[in-house]
């Protein structure tokens, strides 16, 4: 392996914005600087007639020949090194017997099974807000995948449910294999050990039966074989992160290679040993390019602890690698055979693994059949977990999809840390179990109540679009169209499916074919002397997107608010709102006539509904909701159903706390003196409806403001009038203050409280600023 002594520099990746662009800069500088300096190396070679294969992740060339020749290119002063490309034989465990799992019969659907670790990751949690990895692509370097076995067939990137198209989505690096049952160079995925099937199996599979056996189930996966039965070598390891880098066609090379369909995310349970003859540094380089290009590397920590310093193979302790643990699944404790740090082998005292996920006595998909299940345990098994929760966490929040460190550290951050002073410091983290067990809910929250301080209480508005015929709307929710017809109504049918988050109905817009910008505004609401809102909505969306760039859509739909009664809008970032989970996952192209072109977006399929959290801005006054689906001249699709709409705050202002009671003095008794028995006078019953409503206007920075108090609803919401028109609705917590934002004139405000949707209501009242006394 002749290392060359100029690399390309790929640092200025680190300031793209996606990772399509991160993957394309990296792709072309590490081509480039391989086809301007290889070129006398080459030709000195074919002059000699010597076999040789060139790289690009790495900028170096794999020669077969003698001593004399690796002496000769050694002395090269365009030469950095020359090292061995030795066979590495990885020591996988052997499973327990592999078992056919029951085919489904009959007219029901069994119920799933799902695997004690995938449980223990709290994935589960993950799924039911929506998110199941869609949209990742998930790769597994390995010996092989069987990808017509039953979990794995309908997740491969290369089957669209017909046919399958290996091109870009299957590489095999094993050229010279003797009696291996895969042949060399296999045209289509194939598995020859078992163990790669078993990994990809954890981060994705999934048969839609009994076998939920994988992290995310609606991620789509890749793979390339990088080891001939378990036996590798580094250039086979180069060669299929190159192909990860930008996969090309079956029998086509790097020179086709396409990095806009590099894979989201790799797993890599494999090692390459100094002890057999893998250099330190061979691997580095490579890992490091695909970590500039956005590809997250997720590599196990290896099986040889339970001694420290452990971690001491490619590409473990790398610190562009995201290295895994082992635990014993179900408990927080370490797996025996999980090597831990520090990392000596290279001087750099690192701490590793990063993370640890389950990896003893794990079930999933295997290679003797396409109905085989085996349980196998390992940092082997840990790994693929990993990558799983990745998917999971690119998945809700698309945000740090680019992001290889800021990702990293929202695992982290979200684990649940676990002490050891086994090899140095407590931590966190620590070079046992690095920062903890991975707990991908913690990193992607289901909504909940807010949390409020002593005397602020929660409140919350709910629209769920249930309690109208469609295809009218909510009351006080308006649909406009800026460009197009139609307009957004309610539904409780048709696509996409299904037609609502809680039957029967659901808001829906069309995706037409033409150029369109379809408005749906809300009710209005005021979150005033409050902290925490927050908004949640659940929506399914199939709006037209690239199918070659997963971060460019064509049509898509954003939410804007306005905090001036309507009267203009902006996008809920750029008002100070951020997103919890579900935010935006595309951007719109620019150049086919969108009325929001260059945006952030939530286009291409949702796959079903899933959940947006948004952290509102603190003080809206007559705040506006709006849910814009814009399209371009191009193509169309199926449209967007928004649903189930809740927003939440803790109401103030905080109380303050009661004085304690004086002290008593002590006071003669004194004698009693006989008083005739009261005659008791019943108590009248409240009229039911009769609402009694008093109002007080005052000026804050000078803006006219009503505070409202009514009294007698029994309802759950009430409706707020201002001279004849709702301007809210509220919940019925008797109190509610209208900051008008006008400053001077002479003016009268009328108002009156209904309960919601009814013409129930209370008396009027009126407040006046400026002029005489009324």
């Amino acid at each position: 392996m002749v290392v060359l002594a100029e690399q390309a520099d790929l640092r200025q990746a680190a300031a793209l914005a996606t990772k399509n662009q991160k993957s394309r800069y990296v792709h072309d500088a590490l081509w480039n600087k391989s086809q301007t300096t290889q070129g006398p190396i080459l030709q000195w070679l074919r002059e000699r007639g010597i076999e040789h294969r060139s790289f690009y992740i790495v900028n170096a060339i794999l020669v077969k020949g003698s001593r004399e020749i690796a002496q000769a290119l050694a002395a090269r002063p365009d030469v950095a090194r020359v090292e061995g490309n030795p066979h590495i034989q990885n020591h996988f465990p052997k499973p327990l017997p592999a078992v056919e799992a029951p085919s489904q019969s009959g007219g029901g659907r069994t119920p799933k099974t799902i695997e004690p670790g995938i449980n223990y990751t709290h994935a589960p949690q993950v799924w039911a807000l929506g998110f199941t990895g869609q949209g990742i692509v998930v790769a597994g370097a390995d010996t092989g995948i069987r990808w017509t076995h039953n979990a794995l067939k309908p997740h491969y990137r290369g089957w669209d449910g017909t046919n399958a198209d290996h091109d870009y989505n299957w590489h095999d690096s094993i050229h010279d294999g003797v009696g291996n049952p895969c042949g060399n160079d296999s045209p289509q995925p194939c598995d020859d050990l078992g163990h790669g099937t078993h990994t990809i199996g954890t981060a994705i599979g999934d048969d839609d039966s009994t076998n939920q056996i994988g992290m995310a189930p609606g991620a789509k996966w890749i793979g390339c074989r990088n080891m001939d039965q378990n036996n590798g070598t580094p250039t086979r390891y180069i060669e299929c992160m190159e192909f990860f880098l930008a996969p090309y066609p079956v029998g086509g090379t790097p020179n086709d290679g396409d990095p806009l369909k590099a894979p989201d995310i790799t797993t890599n349970s494999w090692v390459c040993p100094p002890s057999e003859g893998c250099s330190v540094n061979t691997l580095q380089a490579a890992v490091e390019a695909q970590a500039a290009a956005g590809i997250m590397m997720v590599v196990a920590a290896g099986n040889a602890g339970p001694n420290c310093s452990t971690v001491q193979d490619p590409p473990s302790f790398y610190e562009a690698s995201y290295t895994v643990g082992a635990l014993n699944t179900g408990t927080d404790t370490i797996a025996s055979f999980s090597s831990r740090g520090r990392v000596t082998i290279d001087g750099s005292n690192r701490i590793k693994p990063d993370i640890t996920a389950p990896g003893t006595g794990t079930r999933s998909s295997y290679y003797t059949s396409d109905n085989a299940y085996a349980s196998l345990s390992g940092t082997s098994m840990a790994t693929p977990h990993i990558a799983g929760a990745m998917a999971l966490l690119w998945s809700a929040r698309p945000e740090f999809r680019h992001d290889i460190v800021g990702s990293q550290t929202v695992l982290n951050n979200a684990a649940h840390f676990i002490s050891s002073t086994l090899c140095g410091d407590p931590g966190p983290p620590n070079n046992v179990y690095g920062w903890g067990r991975v707990d991908i809910s913690a990193a992607v929250p289901a909504p909940g109540p807010p949390q409020c301080f002593l005397c602020m209480k929660p409140v919350e508005l709910s629209v769920n679009f249930d309690d109208v015929t469609p295809p009218a709307l909510p009351p006080n929710f308006v649909a406009t169209n800026v460009q197009g017809p139609p307009l957004w109504v309610t539904s409780n049918s048709g696509v996409p499916i299904p037609p609502a988050d809680t039957p029967p109905n659901a808001a829906f817009i069309d995706d037409p074919v033409a150029v369109s910008d379809k408005l749906l505004d809300s009710a209005s609401f005021t979150v005033f002397e409050a902290l925490s809102p927050q908004l949640t909505f659940r929506h399914n969306f199939n709006l037209e997107a690239s199918s070659e760039d997963p971060n460019l859509g064509f049509d898509g739909g954003v939410l804007e608010i306005s905090v001036d009664q309507g009267q203009t809008y902006q996008d809920i970032l750029d008002a100070g709102g951020s997103f919890v989970v579900g935010g935006y996952n595309r951007t719109i192209s620019t150049d086919r006539g969108s009325p929001i072109a260059g945006r952030r977006a939530w286009s291409g399929n949702s796959s079903g509904f899933v959940t947006t959290t948004v952290n509102l801005p603190l003080l809206i006054i007559e705040g506006r909701l709006r849910w814009r689906m814009a399209s371009d001249n191009t193509g169309s699709d199926e449209g967007w159903r928004v649903d189930t709409v809740n927003i939440t705050w803790c109401q103030g202002p905080p109380c303050t706390p009661t004085p304690p009671p004086p002290t008593p003095t002590a006071t003669p008794t004194p004698t009693p003196t006989p008083t005739p028995t009261p005659t008791v006078t019943p108590t009248p019953t409240p009229t039911p409806g009769q609402i009694t409503l008093t109002a007080s206007g005052r000026r804050v920075q000078g803006r006219h403001t009503v505070g409202l108090t009514w009294s007698g609803a029994t309802s759950a919401n009430i409706d707020i009038y201002r001279n004849g028109v709702v301007i809210a609705t509220v919940p019925n917590n008797g109190s509610y203050k209208d900051f008008i934002g006008v400053r001077g004139g002479n003016v009268r405000y009328t108002y009156k409280v209904c309960e919601a949707g009814t013409q129930t209501c209370s008396n009027e009242v009126t407040v006046r600023f400026g002029g005489p006394p009324l």
